[in-house]
């Protein structure tokens, strides 16, 4: 499984190299445009999760009320990343190397949108208008407009300590519904040949219900849930 790691340093001269159109929205701040968006938490330094942006297969797992089904693999080759619900749907976003691809729950129908800058994970659709969708690409946050595959840049303050805590809470693992919180636990064990692996667990903290867990293949990262919180899709080997 590879691995990709996302510099956490934003500078002015990045931001004009890359391909990336500057933001339009004047007056609008970094953290009142993130909170936009679903699955991201308005105080992001209280929980800390996993800097995971790994590349594997996407996993879904259906969620009743104090469980979990058994995850199933849906789709295989190992190259997928970032996996999005499309809200008011039952099919699926995902990066696949540097293509935009829209597939099935069952993992077909794939077919390939955009091709888009290296390096760039999807992280929730804009509440208000399912267009929108917010990406990381290397060190800079943006919004993807799904209708053509501009992304525009969100205005960062790297001086300013909260939006640098949002920062890095995207990059984690950590998703915050309102009424349901998700973050992946690690913890390595010794295999009966003397090596350590590591094992990992999604929790899914249900507001008011039964916490879940859902016990990973192996390594997993970058849950996302559906909007009525029902099916769980991760990136796992």
């Amino acid at each position: 499984m590879k691995s990709r790691h996302f510099l956490p340093i934003i500078s002015l001269c990045i931001l004009t190299i890359l391909p990336f159109q500057r933001a339009t929205a004047k007056g609008d701040s970094f953290l009142a445009a993130l909170l936009r968006f679903t699955g991201i938490t308005a105080t992001p330094s209280t929980v800390r999760g996993n800097d995971n942006f790994m590349e594997g297969d996407i996993w879904l797992v259906q969620i009743r009320e104090t469980e979990a089904s058994k995850p199933l693999k849906i789709t295989h080759g190992g190259s997928y990343q970032t996996p999005l619900w499309i809200p008011g749907s039952q099919s699926i976003l995902a990066m696949k190397g540097n293509k935009l691809v829209q597939l099935n729950v069952q993992g077909a129908e794939e077919k390939t949108l955009y091709t888009l800058p290296d390096n760039t994970a999807l992280f929730g659709f804009d509440s208000h208008d399912t267009n929108r969708i917010l990406v990381i690409q290397e060190a800079i946050v943006g919004v993807l407009t799904r209708e053509n595959g501009h992304i525009t840049a969100l205005p960062y303050d790297s001086n300013n300590s909260k939006e640098r805590d949002a920062f890095d809470q995207l990059r984690s693992d950590f998703r915050d519904y309102g009424s349901v919180k998700i973050s992946i636990k690690s913890k390595k064990a010794v295999n009966s040949q003397g090596h350590f692996k590591q094992f990992n667990t999604i929790l899914i903290e249900q507001r008011g219900k039964t916490d879940i867990s859902v016990a990973c293949p192996s390594a997993c990262g970058q849950p996302a849930l559906t909007e009525n919180g029902r099916q769980l899709l991760f990136i796992g080997d």
